[in-house]
């Protein structure tokens, strides 16, 4: 079985969420002996750099500029890989439809989430990226969908046909939970966010409520992993609320975020939508307790074992914070069982279920 996947998302992101599935998922099936390329011309990832030149063609250039005309190249070394490796599948990491499949390839998409189409209005390129997504989709022979509430959004916006697409989560194994270091646990108590600032994540609500909550905001601190520097507006922000020094911004490894999930008081996740929820589940992996927004999908991944609150309400996370962020015994018992459920989402099983589609095609 030779198994093919395309430059997009290594060119589009330097790091990131949809990249890093890959890139374990690409380690996994490497493991398994399965032969795989990853065929590039140029990509600025820091996750597909670290892979054997083996397994990835190109060069690495993380400044490198994005354009059509790199995109144009990177597709034209992948279609030609493709017509003369007797490829039996192309995995497309990330909706293109300048792909061409010789007679017998089978195309295989993983669909992460459906934020453009269920929030056109905040983002100037959701038009351009739907209508992509759609002719990518026309001569697609199999999904694959992070959670249940992404094939349910997929089938709605797209309607596609329920027998093609398979649920596979994503793994959490890759967090170590064993090696924490003293010397880079913080000296005060905080509340934790993980990931990006984007509007549909519903930051400003967060530190909007918890400026209100000042039996919160006169004890804890927030560290904010992730998500580059504050910007001109949220620096703003937090000046209006007068929390700009309760609130930091960290960046760094894995390692590091292993550390900051096992001190903090709580995870605090406000996304208004999400295709899956990694930080919920690395938050499960590693006991820490969670507050989180009550849409659908973390209702999936965690079940009833988180507190949850209206992402529309900031009165309802003040009151949530405020009485519940002490009740050590509740969360004690949300926790206990998170970390029994996040044991079953690993790379070794995403792998295998993956490897099951890519069989049922050829």
């Amino acid at each position: 079985m030779k198994i093919s996947f395309n430059n997009t998302i290594f060119s589009k992101e330097k790091i990131g969420g949809i990249s890093r599935y890959f890139v374990f998922l690409i380690k996994k099936l490497i493991e398994k002996e399965i032969d795989i390329k990853v065929v590039s011309l140029i990509h600025k990832n820091k996750f597909l750099k670290n892979l054997p030149k083996k397994y990835c063609s190109g060069f690495y250039l993380p400044n490198f500029p994005s354009n059509k005309y790199i995109d144009k190249l990177n597709n034209d070394k992948f279609n030609s890989y493709n017509r003369f490796h007797s490829i039996d599948i192309i995995h497309d990491t990330y909706y293109t439809p300048g792909i061409f499949k010789s007679l017998g390839i089978k195309k295989v998409i993983t669909v992460h989430d459906l934020i453009h189409e269920k929030f056109k209005n905040y983002y100037r390129n959701s038009e351009d990226l739907i209508s992509l997504k759609r002719k990518s989709f026309e001569n697609c022979d199999y999904f694959i969908c992070v959670s249940k509430n992404t094939k349910k959004d997929l089938i709605e916006f797209y309607n596609i046909d329920p027998d093609k697409i398979e649920v596979i989560s994503h793994g959490v194994d890759h967090l170590i939970t064993e090696d924490i270091k003293s010397n880079s646990l913080l000296k005060f108590p905080f509340l934790l966010y993980v990931g990006n600032r984007q509007r549909y994540k519903n930051f400003n609500f967060f530190l909007k409520a918890f400026s209100k909550a000042k039996k919160i905001s006169n004890e804890f601190k927030i560290v904010c992993f992730g998500g580059g520097a504050f910007n001109k507006d949220e620096k703003n922000i937090l000046r209006d609320l007068s929390i700009t020094d309760k609130v930091l911004q960290i960046d760094g490894n894995d390692n590091l975020l292993s550390n900051y999930y096992s001190q903090a008081y709580a995870t605090i996740i406000p996304s208004i939508y999400e295709g899956f929820g990694l930080p919920l589940l690395e938050a499960m992996r590693f006991s820490c307790p969670i507050f989180c927004s009550d849409i659908d999908v973390f209702k999936e991944i965690c079940e009833q074992n988180a507190i949850f609150f209206n992402p529309k309400d900031e009165e309802d996370l003040v009151y949530k914070l405020e009485n519940s962020i002490l009740d050590s015994s509740k969360l004690k018992n949300f926790c206990i069982k998170n970390y029994t459920i996040s044991k079953n989402f690993t790379w070794d099983k995403t792998c295998r279920e993956t490897l099951n589609i890519y069989k049922k095609l050829i």
